[in-house]
């Protein structure tokens, strides 16, 4: 999958007016998901994803902080903080860009990925709203 392959995903998953909005979202979700597992999870979901959404995840202080649904939504949102994306609708955003990673992701990494990941969160990876086929 190309990278504006996963940013129109995003697009339509969140309802998002531009595809730059969708980038902004992408990013602060992708660096906290990065955050909430550890440096090897991080780079086999990394390995998935286009170079530049790769870096994202890599990149991220990965401290397995092992976040629930409420602290991932809180770090979105401190993420978004600065930009022309809306902090308010972290929780549509996180829901939106998670759906686009599990539309990315192969079955078995996405279920090393939720592995890795608080209950509370597992959600947010499943009942997927976008095809990649339709973009």
């Amino acid at each position: 999958m190309q990278e504006d392959e996963f940013y129109k995903l995003v697009q339509e998953a969140s309802h998002l007016e531009t595809i730059d909005r969708a980038r902004i979202a992408s990013e602060a979700v992708l660096e906290t998901l990065g955050e909430t597992v550890t440096g090897g999870e991080a780079e086999d979901v990394a390995a998935q994803f286009p170079s530049k959404l790769a870096s994202i995840v890599e990149d991220a202080d990965h401290d397995g902080a092992g976040y629930d649904r409420e602290t991932f939504v809180e770090r979105v949102a401190d993420h978004l903080q600065g930009t022309e994306v809306e902090g308010d609708d972290a929780e549509q955003f996180a829901d939106g860009v998670t759906d686009a990673i599990a539309a990315t992701l192969t079955q078995g990494e996405l279920q090393d990925l939720k592995a890795q990941l608080d209950g509370d969160l597992h959600p947010l990876f499943e009942g997927v709203t976008v095809d990649p086929e339709d973009v």
